[in-house]
């Protein structure tokens, strides 16, 4: 699942576009202060022309005449900011604001390490299949509702909700799984996107894969064992900041699928990489399908969620 060089290219292409805009935004802005405030205009003159004379002045080396230039380009660029906050600017205003502030909308942090943003650009590009962010739009926290709960299932799904969000306000700093487990229909996937979207506002890396396409994936022989490869779907699926995996269950079980699976939950664990789990099957089929490692490592390392109630989407049909 190597990312080609056309495609990493492609996707430094929007950071590039990212950061053209963030300059045009900023031109834009200041041409709007200096059109408002003339004052300002001439404050900016000023401080070119003082800059101007302060690097002459330290050819020559007339540093106390240097230091007084500093001192009244502070008091010019003071009286800058009197003016903004006077006509209702924000300091920041002239600022070029960027899609990501850690890296300044350049992927990189510190010109060599790759930026969080830049990590889930490239899973997002790779992982066609696992780009669930149109859906995350409409499914979240924000969008959440308890209109289809009856008054006993509202106090319980609030329980549920509650701790669902505890997890991702506390992602990144507590390691914590969930087991998301019930019938059809009663909210699991929609559950696991309120927490996807949130963790990914955070600025985290999530992989979304339902249970049967990835053991599809893997069992097509898609992992490529090359150490130099540094995207490979192995090695995405270990170190992504999240990992969710809906609906297990719906895959054919084999002892292939049951390999993967411990080897995944177990890596992930020694890496302490959250996981997400949705699943309809209940305690005894999980032990019964995929071993008894992986029920007791699922039980042992997983808090477990069970929205209780009928099936929604019956009763949205009924309204």
């Amino acid at each position: 699942m190597a990312l080609t060089q056309s495609q990493y290219d492609e996707i430094m292409r929007e950071y590039e576009r990212r950061r053209e805009r963030s300059r045009l935004d900023a031109q834009q802005a200041r041409r709007t202060v200096r059109e408002k405030i003339p004052e300002y205009r001439e404050i900016e003159e000023k401080i070119t022309d003082l800059a101007l004379k302060s690097a002459g002045l330290a050819l020559d080396g007339d540093r106390d005449a240097v230091l007084r230039m500093r001192s009244e380009m502070k008091s010019l660029t003071d009286r800058q900011k009197e003016l903004l906050a006077a006509n209702g600017f924000s300091q920041d205003y002239l600022e070029e604001k960027y899609e990501c502030s850690d890296c300044r909308d350049t992927g990189y942090i510190d010109g060599t390490e790759k930026c969080h943003c830049l990590k889930q650009a490239i899973l997002r590009y790779t992982y066609r299949q696992s780009n669930i962010e149109d859906v995350l739009q409409r499914e979240n926290f924000d969008t959440l509702t308890y209109d289809y709960y009856t008054d006993a299932e509202c106090e319980r799904m609030k329980e549920i909700i509650g701790q669902c969000r505890h997890f991702a306000d506390r992602f990144g700093h507590e390691y914590e799984n969930i087991l998301l487990q019930g019938n059809v229909g009663v909210g699991k996937t929609f559950l696991t996107n309120c927490m996807a979207k949130a963790v990914l506002d955070k600025g985290y890396s999530v992989i979304y894969f339902t249970s049967m396409r990835l053991f599809d994936t893997l069992s097509r022989g898609i992992f490529r064992y090359d150490d130099d490869e540094s995207w490979d779907l192995q090695k995405d699926i270990y170190s992504a900041d999240l990992l969710i995996i809906d609906d297990l269950g719906t895959e054919s079980v084999n002892s292939f699928v049951a390999s993967r699976l411990f080897d995944i939950l177990n890596e992930r664990d020694l890496r302490k990489k959250p996981t997400i789990i949705s699943t309809n099957l209940s305690f005894e089929d999980i032990n019964g399908r995929y071993t008894e490692r992986n029920f007791s490592r699922i039980f042992g390392n997983y808090k477990i969620l069970h929205p209780d109630v009928e099936d929604i989407r019956i009763r949205k049909r009924r309204k």
